[in-house]
């Protein structure tokens, strides 16, 4: 049974989600069969997804390793939000992503990549700047938010969520860097990655609030299809990115900031 029927409406069962997905791997394979026997010289891409924060702290270090390793490799890069990125995962428009999980998926296999830790920004004369307050005290703060479907957006509502305090958005914002501007000219408060601000905190362009005994931490995991073909070009980049303990990823950010 590959649909089911609620309410008027046709839904896919999993036996038909799963056809969907082999059956997408079934079309790319005889798409890239077909180029390959007209353009002898064509190589098979690696579909890689990043979601906004890897794409903007990690990927080119990440990258320049690979490709000094393996000359001829061939990687198509899309940085888009995590839950994006897991729709594309689960239609193989995409081979391997590298975010944030946003909720469990049965069909997609994770393995952990690098732990972030986020930190609440503001401007320098901020009546907050540097200090150590209640989470409470945020509640009559505006923040700056990142688009529906943003792992970051997605860890913030939680929180406010989970201490029963009204989250109050000023300014939605597609990007990082527009959410940085944004808070550089007071718009609002945001919560985001530290490998992406500590460059203008040590600087002095930013400041930041910490909050009492608390920590924001989340994880980035390689996450692929768990149907996904894993030809040898996806191999040598998973094993390139598990090949780093989290120190020497945070040297690639830092040495790239």
């Amino acid at each position: 049974l590959l649909f089911e029927r609620l309410n008027h409406s046709l839904y896919l069962t999993k036996a038909g989600k799963d056809l969907l997905f082999l059956s997408q791997q079934v079309l790319n394979t005889i798409e890239q069969l077909e180029y390959r026997m007209t353009n002898t010289s064509h190589q098979t891409a690696l579909n890689l997804g990043v979601c906004t924060t890897i794409g903007n702290s990690l990927i080119h270090p990440l990258l320049r390793t690979y490709r000094e390793n393996y000359e001829n490799s061939n990687i198509i890069v899309e940085m888009n939000n995590s839950k994006s990125l897991e729709k594309k995962l689960l239609t193989a428009k995409l081979d391997l992503a590298i975010m944030q999980k946003t909720k469990y998926s049965q069909y997609i296999k994770y393995i952990p990549f690098l732990e972030d830790e986020l930190v609440i920004i503001c401007w320098r004369d901020h009546p907050l700047a540097g200090k150590t307050i209640n989470i409470r005290e945020l509640k009559n703060e505006a923040f700056i938010a990142r688009e529906k479907g943003s792992g970051t957006e997605i860890f913030l509502e939680q929180i406010f969520s989970d201490h029963n305090i009204a989250l109050k958005k000023s300014w939605i914002c597609n990007g990082i860097h527009s959410v940085i501007q944004a808070v550089y000219h007071k718009e609002g408060l945001a919560i985001i990655s530290r490998f992406l601000v500590e460059k203008y905190i040590s600087h002095h362009k930013l400041d930041k609030i910490e909050i009492e005994n608390q920590k924001f931490t989340r994880q980035f995991d390689l996450a692929f299809h768990k149907d996904k073909i894993q030809d040898i070009h996806f191999r040598q980049f998973v094993d390139l990115c598990t090949s780093f303990n989290k120190e020497e990823l945070i040297k690639l950010i830092q040495a790239e900031l």
